[in-house]
């Protein structure tokens, strides 16, 4: 690696968040010295964990870290390393990382992408949101993006947002199943009907995908196509027995199976039992 060119980022003090460190927030608050010292010490350990060498100084105000690392392109490295952890499910130590890189590069659309999702994923929807709509001002043609954001707009109630942010994932990229299986899920509330060939769109690519299979169930049951449903439920519970989703596919299921049941004679109380309670 040239030596001229290191991964360099500065972020002001007042925008780190002080619970990733073992000392109490009201400590780091109270001696400015301290806090220098324990955010530094935060950051060479992070970067000299990923070989090379990182100087690190906090002053006005800020961190400020030049990382030089041995081999490779900085970007790439971090980017890389930071996917490897998200996609173990380590956002703690994936958070540092692509804050990091979003300080140095605030336009860079897989930085904002991935650092928006991860913030979403662990309902941090504000700031999620935030990135998520930077990502699609400056690449208004990202799909994924424009998923991302509808999904972290559903997640605080703004469906309407939400639904046009899928639509507009499918206007880029009709074969977006993502997009297609959030958009079913906002449209069947009110009209199955409709969302039923976006979530047949969905099933075909995302097969073995719970929520989707759950979704399209659901869909199927409120349009009457019970056989159909229950295939589709059946499906979601195999694949992951224990998940959450599975539950509310069992959920699903068992009502189905009641209503079907209350069908069967008719409805309302039997003979025997009004005889019982009179």
């Amino acid at each position: 690696m040239n030596q001229q060119q290191p991964f360099t980022f500065s972020l002001r003090l007042q925008d780190f968040d002080l619970g990733r460190l073992p000392i109490s927030a009201e400590a780091l608050r109270a001696d400015a010295d301290l806090m220098a010292q324990a955010v530094s010490q935060y950051y060479t350990e992070i970067f000299r964990g990923l070989g090379g060498t990182a100087n690190v100084a906090v002053a006005d105000g800020a961190v400020h870290v030049s990382w030089y690392p041995q081999t490779g392109e900085p970007r790439k490295l971090l980017l890389d390393h930071a996917l490897s952890l998200l996609r173990r499910g380590n956002y703690r130590q994936a958070d540092p990382i692509l804050q990091s890189l979003l300080a140095r590069f605030p336009d860079d659309p897989e930085v904002l992408y991935n650092y928006g999702m991860m913030l979403s994923d662990q309902r941090q929807v504000e700031p999620a949101t935030r990135l998520l709509q930077h990502l699609v001002e400056i690449a208004p043609d990202h799909s994924h993006g424009w998923t991302a954001l509808g999904v972290a707009l559903s997640r605080v109630g703004q469906r309407p947002e939400a639904l046009r942010a899928f639509q507009r994932a499918l206007e880029i990229d009709p074969a977006n199943a993502y997009a297609a299986r959030n958009a079913a899920a906002i449209i069947s509330e009110t009209n199955p009907a409709e969302a039923l060939p976006l979530f047949e769109m969905a099933v075909a690519v995302l097969k073995d995908d719970q929520q989707t299979l759950l979704g399209y169930g659901t869909c199927l049951l409120n349009l009457g196509r019970k056989n159909e449903a229950d295939r589709a439920l059946n499906r979601c519970i195999e694949i992951s027995p224990l998940s959450d989703t599975a539950e509310q596919a069992r959920v699903t299921r068992t009502k189905m199976a009641h209503a079907s049941m209350r069908s069967a004679v008719g409805g309302g109380l039997r003979p025997e039992k009004v005889q019982a309670e009179r």
